[in-house]
């Protein structure tokens, strides 16, 4: 059944009425899941069974029988795995019902049915007993419930109650214990992403200075996930060995601590700044310590480990640490680590002459860390993007310049007021991104600003005619690049206010997109068929079914973190005048040609490039930071997300697009064949 559902359309700003099956959430919690993620990872499969073939033997030799308990077992792929080592009983418990029942299809499917019992509910609401979900408790536990961040689904309590309720005392788990990994980095690339810089003009000249409760704020805990090995090493110093610093005992034979701090005394290998740390672990999938999964960066392998495989449901994580500490070579810094139930967080001394305050988690205390993603606030510190912003402001303000910024954040723009605008307007609906553009201003005892929650109350409040419209443009609830033309449909409500010669910038904004060939990012959306020996036919059939209903044809990936080859020429899908938008809609065909030589097409990225003045050097871009080269990797802003179709099919001749621009509706599909 069909429901109406209001919804926020991001490219016009406005709550639409749209169409949407009930079970729309359903369906896209499905398709949004990590399970083929998880399954297509080859590395991860291998060494969960050959540790669970170990476990098994091992109470087979010791004259037991293998009774095995799977926490969280997804399409029971796990589950399947013992039986076919030997298990003599499995029970598996799934509380995510689709997968629950989808499990219980895809054991069917592969004989499994008579062998594997499924529980559809939460391991912590699992009973044992006569009449409970166990008869008696089990003596192997297998699960995965871990997170980038390791502890962050909740592995604490559920290792906890496992111990305590479901197996038995001399049980073997797989895995049997967690390390976790940290070193402290400097990276004024990395920090980018934390601490937002005063801004200077192409001379040196400060013009804005940013607030001292911004400044100072040590940001928030939340894990910064993303793909380390991706990161050019010339923008990493290194200022520690990689240390250990945590170590979870699965087995059960060491108290669980859910809350937990460490000191490491160690000495620097080279001065600089201490700004981040890196953090990743490992698991120790056997009892005897012979079979390890690890999830470190290419730099931190074991040079023996030539397989370095791709995995996107655990990746590493940044910390940002409270305050940046100078230290010299062979200093002795301390590095304090803390965990409570579900996350982790970092301080670095100098002294051990501690206070409560420095194992406190980091809390934003200015707004601005809870405004805007980690990419915003680089975004905002870019200084190749901030010069092409600041030329052109100096060459177009003058004493009688009125200006309106139309962008959410874009302190930047406050130069104009150092430059001589006789009047600054701002619209600033977000009520944080608001509160921080009048910190800004009054830090910089900035007086000729004013700022409006909407275009209807600056309209209302009769202004003076405004002679130059700027924007980036960025706004808060964009996801897609082409979101962000949000621009052009709020200059459609301040037209009455503008002077006929209004200058707008941008002046123009270009879609563009280009055929690659991606390494690793098609498995996420790629059909898993068979995985390690079973037929996952009704897994597959379920994602595809649910994708159909909640997915667009194009998702938003930072397609930095993941590379590919170009197998095309840049294509320009379409190009849109800020002065004259067609208020119609808009149809147009291209094709992309493949070079197949470089290899098939798995995929097509999408941005959008706007264009502030004549000439490339004006052009701010959501792409590409060098022009792409046909078999070449292509290299990506990293501050944002591209559009990206992924296809299940490798293709090697051509791709055909329709690309449809709905200006009433606000509404771009784009599709394929």
């Amino acid at each position: 059944m069909s429901i109406f559902i209001q919804k926020l359309n991001p490219m016009t700003g406005v709550n639409d009425w749209v169409v949407q099956q009930e079970d729309y959430d359903f369906h896209q919690e499905v398709a949004r899941s990590s399970f083929a993620d998880m399954l297509h990872d080859t590395e991860r499969n291998k060494k969960y069974e050959m540790a669970l073939k170990h476990a098994i033997d091992l109470m087979h030799s010791h004259g037991k029988k293998a009774n095995v308990l799977d926490i969280g077992t997804g399409t029971g792929l796990l589950s399947m795995m013992a039986v076919r080592h030997g298990a003599d009983s499995v029970t598996a418990c799934e509380a995510f019902k689709p997968m629950s029942e989808c499990a219980l299809k895809v054991i069917k499917r592969n004989g499994f049915e008579d062998k594997i019992k499924i529980i559809p509910k939460r391991s912590t609401d699992m009973t044992v007993g006569p009449g409970g979900d166990l008869l008696t408790p089990c003596n192997i536990l297998v699960t995965e419930v871990f997170d980038t961040e390791l502890i962050g689904e909740g592995a604490l309590s559920t290792f906890t109650h496992a111990h305590k309720v479901l197996l038995e005392e001399d049980c073997v788990v797989v895995p049997q214990s967690a390390t976790v990994y940290a070193q402290v980095i400097e990276s004024p690339l990395v920090q980018n992403w934390n601490k937002v810089k005063d801004v200077y003009d192409n001379e040196g000249k400060l013009l804005i200075k940013i607030p001292t409760n911004v400044r100072n704020c040590p940001g928030n805990a939340s894990v910064h996930d993303l793909q380390l090995s991706q990161m050019k090493l010339d923008c990493l110093k290194f200022l520690t060995p990689v240390i250990p610093v945590f170590r979870f005992d699965w087995s059960g034979k060491t108290p669980f601590i859910f809350e937990q701090s460490t000191i490491h005394s160690i000495k620097a290998t080279q001065g600089g700044v201490a700004q981040v740390v890196f953090m990743w672990w490992d698991l120790q999938m056997d009892t005897e310590g012979k079979i390890i999964l690890s999830c470190a960066p290419n730099w931190a392998k074991d040079k023996s480990d030539v397989t370095l495989p791709w995995r996107d449901h655990w990746m590493q994580a940044i910390y940002y640490l409270p305050q940046e500490i100078t230290i010299e070579k062979d200093t002795e810094m301390h590095l304090v680590s803390s965990h409570d139930e579900f996350s982790l967080w970092f301080n670095v001394r100098l002294d051990l002459r501690l206070t409560d305050a420095d194992y406190v988690k980091p809390i934003c205390e200015c707004g601005l860390h809870m405004t805007f993603s980690r990419t915003r606030i680089g975004q905002i510190n870019d200084s190749t993007r901030n010069k092409k912003y600041i030329s052109l402001l100096e060459k177009c303000i003058d004493s009688k310049s009125v200006i309106l910024i139309l962008s959410d954040g874009f302190y930047l723009s406050l130069c104009a007021s150092k430059m001589g605008a006789k009047k600054i307007y701002y619209v600033e609906t977000n009520y944080l991104s608001r509160k921080i553009l009048l910190d800004f201003i009054q830090f910089n005892e900035i007086t000729n600003v004013e700022v409006f929650e909407n275009i209807e109350t600056l309209v209302s409040d009769n202004p003076e005619k405004i002679n130059m419209v700027v924007g980036e443009p960025y706004f808060l609830n964009s996801i897609l690049p082409w979101d962000n033309l949000l621009f052009i449909y709020l200059l459609k409500g301040v037209r009455n206010i503008l002077t006929n010669d209004a200058r707008l910038f941008p002046k123009i904004a270009v879609i563009k997109g280009i055929a690659v060939r991606f390494f690793n990012l098609n498995k996420i959306r790629l059909p898993l068929g068979e995985c390690e020996g079973f037929d996952m036919k009704d897994f597959d059939e379920l994602i595809e079914v649910s994708s159909n209903i909640s997915d667009d044809n194009v998702e938003a990936q930072p397609l930095w973190e993941y590379p590919g080859i170009a197998l095309s020429k840049t294509v320009d899908i379409i190009t849109i005048d800020s002065n004259s938008v067609h208020e119609k809609v808009v149809e147009l065909s291209g094709v992309f040609e493949i070079d197949s030589r470089h290899g098939p097409c798995n995929g097509l990225a999408l941005w959008i490039e706007w264009l502030h003045e004549e000439g490339a050097k004006s052009v701010i871009s959501s792409g590409p930071v060098l022009p792409p080269q046909v078999g070449q990797q292509i290299e990506w802003d990293v501050h944002t997300r591209q559009g990206v179709c992924l296809f299940s099919d490798r293709v090697t001749s051509h791709i055909n697009y329709v690309f449809k621009f709905d200006f009433n509706e606000g509404n771009i599909t784009f599709k394929w064949n």
